[in-house]
């Protein structure tokens, strides 16, 4: 009798191992293809948001595209589960335009009153700043005294600005397309620093930058297009 208990217990044990065993693999099974799935699941580009989702370039005029992806990890699983005109019409995301001064566009050649998309001025003269951001597009001006304006144009109202032809030709009859980099060769605790970029609706920017002390450095108009730019 004590053999036979044996021998049922022995089998049950197994018939529970087994079913564990059983178990353990089929999660495994189901963690692995969920990892799969999640590698699969690959952010869209902005083209292709465009094209799954049918927007329109007046859905999305003001909104950078890219940044309204990430933040709502938008896939091509999930982009038709989405309403993504409605989503736009909501979106709140900070406007970034720093991309203006970064250096990684082509840099404009030539033709620099044709085809203007935006003006960016950043003035630093004894701790005071003052920075300025013209979207000739929208036909808005932004203006803050903090460079972060141009990370977050939020933070200040825009203003309405219709001048835009007008103020790329003043520009141009100063001669601001033939200023170049510049910086004073000695260090300086407070330098003076200013940064003017142009950006153009091809993608391609002019920018010129100076630190130092900037009536030295800069040409005798540069207070006439301070004012011009600020004002």
């Amino acid at each position: 009798m004590r053999d036979k208990k044996t021998v049922i217990l022995m089998i049950i044990a197994l018939s529970l191992l087994a079913a564990g065993c059983s178990t353990g693999a089929k999660e495994k099974s189901g963690n692995l293809k969920k990892v799969e799935r999640m590698e699969t699941e690959k952010i869209l580009t902005v083209d292709e948001l465009i094209r799954l989702s049918g927007i329109t370039e007046a859905d999305y005029r003001d909104v950078d595209l890219q940044q309204f992806i990430e933040d709502y990890a938008i896939t091509e699983e999930n982009v038709e589960s989405l309403n993504i005109k409605l989503l736009l019409e909501n979106y709140d995301g900070e406007e970034d335009v720093s991309d203006i001064f970064a250096g990684t566009a082509q840099e404009r050649k030539d033709d620099f009153t044709t085809g203007v998309a935006a003006i960016a001025f950043y003035e630093n003269v004894n701790t005071g700043t003052e920075c300025v951001y013209y979207d000739l597009a929208a036909k808005e001006r932004y203006r803050a005294a903090d460079c972060f304006l141009f990370s977050d144009l939020d933070q200040t109202e825009a203003e309405p600005y219709g001048d835009g032809e007008m103020l790329i030709d003043k520009m141009d009859s100063l001669g601001v397309f033939s200023w170049e980099n510049s910086s004073d060769p000695e260090y300086m605790e407070d330098a003076q620093s200013m940064e003017l970029a142009v950006k153009y609706e091809d993608g391609t920017v002019f920018h010129v930058s100076s630190t130092g002390i900037l009536s030295q450095l800069l040409p005798d108009t540069y207070t006439e297009i301070r004012t011009l730019l600020l004002g």
